[in-house]
């Protein structure tokens, strides 16, 4: 019998899903039970978001980063992913999605008002990117998990069986992972996983559908073509010195080094192969080759890209989830296009939305960040600032919703909205200056964020010192500026990237 415990209605949920026990498993789960068993019960009733904190703690401790905060550096952190390291990160996955999962409800469970499903480019940078955009509106953003599960493939493939296959791909995952970590934490991202890694005949009829759906859609195949050469170039230009001089051993770039005659007075061989060693110190994703006891050296590795899932799967999980799709595939863009009139995945306005809003190029909102999502949602704006910018949308649009005309259409309509805040917001400056006079007003105004966010304190302050009415309507009306005029999220946002 385990100790006893008794988990209050206020308390936060067991399952991990960030909300408090009555409003989530109460009268669904008995928690008090499953807790004071002992036994391993409990991880078929995680939510989401408790089996990715679950999977991030079993991460830090195959590590062994659970022994110091953080990694002392990028050398001791990339020597972790030994093949024992790896091996256990991939057991935590089956241990979280095991074989038997029923999948299906526990995808409808991660159901809120405004999800997206992202099915594009794994690249950390722009996946965060992707993530930090569609947070100003969405609630939530699922991806799926960069990890291929290991029982949905062959024994050849598979990262238990052969983890020293998958040091540097793992490192590569975890690296994301880590980076959305405070995404996860705070319930906005959920590493999620599809039906076809429990149902191996769904995976193999959607990857025949895909290919004859490319087979007969030339302008799909065209599409697909383009976008392959320019992800060859994209990773011969940022993987290909790590791919090529940076894993080749020293003898051999010693041996290019000599037959290439590189050599100069200021750089000799020796020279080269100390730059070289400083490179592969420096890259993030390199690590260095283990001895394979048979007198070769290293293993081949296997190098996976990934866009989350096919167009097929992507369309049942987010008919699971609730959510719309997003991408910044220009295939995958053009498959949610052509299939919108035919299911109800693509009909909405949100990923016509989603596909402008991500494409937008505005300086500003490439710096987005974690605080910003979290301060929508802390100070309620989140709902106002979505009903905001699905107006600007609908009287952005036209013609085909997918056109690439409507990202411009949109740059555009945002860009007047953001201009009509930012000459409001100066009236009300002017109003209080031409009252008040210039010095005067001079110290008030350098205190307006403090009005417009609320804070009682100077409110109260101001009016004690003023007394006037004059005062008192600037400052209400700086106050509800924010829900006045939604642009004004992004009109700091401007602001800030031109300091």
């Amino acid at each position: 019998m385990g100790r006893k415990i008794k988990i209050g209605r206020n308390d936060g949920c067991p399952c991990g899903s960030g909300k408090k026990f009555k409003q989530c498993c109460e009268g669904k789960v008995d928690w008090n039970h499953v807790v004071r068993s002992n036994s391993s019960e409990w991880r078929n009733h995680l939510s989401v978001r408790g089996r990715n904190l679950f999977f991030l703690e079993r991460v830090f401790t195959a590590l062994q980063l659970d022994k110091e905060p953080a990694p002392k550096s990028l050398q001791n952190f990339k020597a972790a992913f030994t093949p024992a390291a790896v091996r256990e990160i991939n057991e935590a996955i089956v241990e979280m999605w095991p074989r038997g999962l029923d999948i299906e409800p526990l995808l409808r469970s991660s159901r809120v008002d405004v999800s997206g499903l992202y099915v594009g480019e794994y690249e950390r940078d722009l996946l965060i990117r992707g993530v930090s955009r569609h947070s100003m509106y969405a609630n939530k953003i699922l991806l799926v998990d960069p990890f291929i599960h290991p029982l949905s493939v062959r024994d050849n493939y598979n990262a238990i069986l052969h983890p020293e296959q998958f040091r540097t791909q793992t490192l590569k995952n975890i690296d994301i992972w880590f980076h959305l970590m405070p995404w996860i934490e705070a319930g906005i991202v959920e590493f999620i996983r599809t039906p076809a890694d429990f149902d191996a005949r769904l995976n193999w009829n959607s990857l025949l559908k895909q290919k004859q759906k490319f087979d007969e859609n030339d302008e799909l195949k065209r599409l697909l073509e383009e976008s392959a050469k320019t992800k060859v170039e994209e990773l011969k230009e940022r993987d290909g010195i790590r791919m090529t001089v940076l894993s080749a051993p020293d003898e051999y770039i010693r041996k290019i080094f000599r037959e290439a005659k590189l050599g100069t007075e200021k750089v000799d061989e020796d020279a080269f192969i100390k730059y070289v060693h400083e490179l592969r110190k420096q890259d993030p994703y390199y690590l260095d080759p283990i001895s394979r006891g048979d007198g070769k050296r290293g293993w081949s590795e296997f190098h996976i890209t990934t866009s989350g899932a096919s167009y097929d799967i992507a369309k049942l999980t987010a008919s699971l989830t609730g959510s719309y799709l997003v991408t910044d595939l220009p295939t995958r863009w053009k498959e949610i296009e052509l299939d919108r009139a035919e299911n109800g995945i693509g009909t909405g306005e949100w990923s016509a939305l989603a596909k402008a809003f991500h494409n937008l190029d505005l300086k500003y909102l490439d710096g987005l960040e974690l605080t910003h999502a979290l301060s929508l949602r802390n100070e309620g704006r989140l709902q106002n600032l979505r009903t905001f910018l699905y107006r600007v949308w609908r009287a952005a649009a036209s013609g085909n919703p997918f056109g690439e005309q409507n990202v411009q259409h949109l740059a555009d309509e945002l860009t007047t909205r953001v201009a009509e805040a930012e000459e409001e917001w100066k009236q009300i400056d002017r109003d209080l200056i031409k009252w008040l006079g210039g010095e005067a007003a001079a110290g008030l105004l350098a205190s307006g964020p403090l009005i417009a966010s609320g804070n009682a304190a100077f409110l109260a302050a101001s009016l004690a010192v003023a007394g006037s009415t004059t005062l008192i309507t600037s400052t209400l009306k700086r106050k509800g500026f924010p829900e006045k005029f939604p642009a004004a999220f992004f009109m700091n946002l401007a602001k800030k990237s031109k300091k």
